[in-house]
């Protein structure tokens, strides 16, 4: 269950290391700042990142979190191949 009481013990820093196409690097650092305008402005809403696979999207992720989990998506929309995840 998510508390909305934060303290220092709930959060974590971490940075994200990414490679990808120059054409694809504004479309998610717009996810990104969508995600942290909706925290800002306690707004609950789905935001999407159209990951074309058999496209030219072939990011490359690496991360310094400890113990990073990998976490399967909690909810599927209507739409089949849409996979959602759900923190709270």
């Amino acid at each position: 269950m998510r508390s909305d009481n934060w303290n220092e013990r709930d959060i974590v820093e971490f940075d994200i290391h990414c490679k990808m196409k120059r054409c694809w690097a504004n479309e998610l650092l717009s996810f990104l700042a969508m995600i942290e305008g909706f925290g800002n402005i306690g707004h609950s809403g789905l935001v999407g990142f159209y990951a074309d696979g058999d496209g030219d999207c072939r990011p490359k992720f690496t991360n310094n979190l400890e113990n990073f989990q990998f976490r399967e998506p909690m909810k599927k929309t209507n739409i089949e191949s849409i996979d959602v995840f759900d923190a709270g």
